[in-house]
């Protein structure tokens, strides 16, 4: 797709209306499609599951659920020295 037309799609989008969906959808609890998701999810983006406190895609009952799961302590340590930045999220 051209880049102009994918850029002029954006303002043309009823954003809010795109928005309240995304956000339904992230909430729903879906059982297998839910998890099937958060797998394609996890492949697609290279997510390292062994950083979570819970590794099983499938303990999850909502994306947003899988969106803010607990990491293993020490799994991302923060530096802690005075002259560095530390983003506390992932691909910031």
């Amino acid at each position: 797709m051209h880049d102009n037309f994918k850029i002029g799609l954006q303002y043309c989008a009823p954003k809010q209306t795109l928005t309240q969906v995304a956000g339904k959808l992230a909430s729903w609890k879906a059982g297998k499609l839910t998890t099937a998701v958060i797998r394609w999810f996890i492949r697609q983006y290279g997510i390292d599951m062994n950083e979570a406190r819970n590794p099983d895609p499938a303990a999850y009952a909502t994306f947003n659920d899988f969106f803010v799961r607990e990491l293993k302590d020490g799994a991302r340590p923060i530096n802690e020295e005075a002259d560095t930045l530390c983003h506390p999220a992932d691909a910031a």
